[in-house]
């Protein structure tokens, strides 16, 4: 049976670099980006997000100053989506429609210069009132445990987590997310403590898991797969919580691939009980990929003079710029005058 699983895996991948996948694929390995279909519009997100998931793209944009996105139409005109330099509040925006497409596009330029902190401050114009609540429920919380065990000092030990140290918690098995609620500002650990002491023992940490529910919160100790008795957040998994902010798909998508391969690794190890919520965040990218469009393939540059640049004033080398071009069907990223790296594009399915 692990043979057959590991054989069907195989063959779904294969479909998948070659734009063509069998309709009975499960909804959470179905998307592939097909070159065989015309793209017919482009979106920042579609050109920003290709550079922020690719790590060899983003190693080459160190040092950039400033990012710059076009789209040449299928007649050859260039059109302007917006630039941003490192530091800057603002954006150069070609009239954006509203405040709140203002501030998406922000978020993703930024996505390519600054690298904040906390993920949490790069979306705080959209998350911030959720976090807010969050932050009310879980002072309540922890004000209830303190009734309830008068004789633990109980403290909150873990609340917005930055990159770097959910990266070496990844590191040390000490988590199983590559982007935790932590940093998002929508989760938290509790320490209960007794003589300056941290407790480790589970009787405490089970009454979060009693009184939890009567907060609208979700206990850590009833994951599956991943038990983390002192953890609670607002949100059942990853897959609820973007159902409610679909721009954040933008943060997630970079660990598609890494999502993808852990619940591969559990099916073939018989424990795909444990990847129940992975494959439904999966699900639910795959649904928000689906007819929009993709990156399908690098292509080799061998004739420069296919892939023009707009006229832009002042290009130095701190300078990225990404054009997507619907009439030649590419899309490309550079670094001043130099091409980096060119993609063939198709429509997600």
């Amino acid at each position: 049976m692990k043979r057959f699983i590991g054989l069907y895996l195989i063959w779904g991948a294969i479909f998948q670099a070659c734009g063509q996948a069998p309709q009975s694929l499960p909804a959470w390995q179905a998307s592939i980006c097909d070159s065989t279909r015309q793209v017919t519009s482009l979106s920042l997100y579609d050109l920003i997000s290709p550079v922020y998931k690719t790590d060899s793209i983003r190693e080459q944009t160190v040092g950039v100053n400033r990012v710059l996105a076009f789209v040449k139409d299928e007649q050859g005109t260039h059109h302007f989506l917006g630039s941003h330099r490192s530091g800057s509040l603002t954006d150069s925006l070609p009239a954006p429609t509203s405040r709140l497409d203002s501030m998406q596009r922000h978020a993703y330029f930024t996505a390519i210069t600054e690298d904040p902190l906390y993920l949490y401050n790069r979306w705080a114009w959209l998350l911030d009132t959720t976090r807010q609540n969050f932050i009310t429920r879980r002072d309540s919380l922890v004000d209830s445990l303190r009734r309830q065990l008068p004789t633990y000092e109980i403290r909150v030990i873990s609340d917005l987590r930055s990159a770097d140290l959910q990266t070496r918690l990844l590191g040390r098995g000490r988590s199983m997310a590559p982007i935790s609620f932590h940093q998002l500002g929508l989760a938290a650990d509790l320490g209960f403590f007794r003589r300056g002491r941290l407790v480790r023992n589970a009787g405490p940490y089970e009454v979060i898991g009693e009184l939890t529910p009567h907060y609208q919160l979700i206990w850590g100790g009833n994951f599956v797969g991943f038990i983390d008795p002192p953890h609670f957040q607002p949100y059942r998994n990853a897959a609820d919580f973007l159902k409610d902010f679909p721009l954040l798909r933008f943060e997630f998508e970079p660990f598609y691939d890494r999502y993808l391969q852990r619940v591969q690794q559990k099916i073939t190890a018989s424990k795909e009980f444990e990847v129940e919520d992975t494959k439904e965040l999966l699900s639910i990218l795959n649904q928000y990929r689906s007819q929009f469009a993709c990156p399908c393939q690098a292509i080799q540059v061998q004739d420069t003079a296919l892939y023009k640049l707009p006229p832009i004033p002042a290009l130095s080398t701190s300078d990225l710029v990404i054009v997507g071009d619907l009439q030649t069907q590419r899309l490309g990223i550079w670094r001043g005058n130099e091409l980096l790296i060119a993609y063939r594009l198709g429509i997600w399915r």
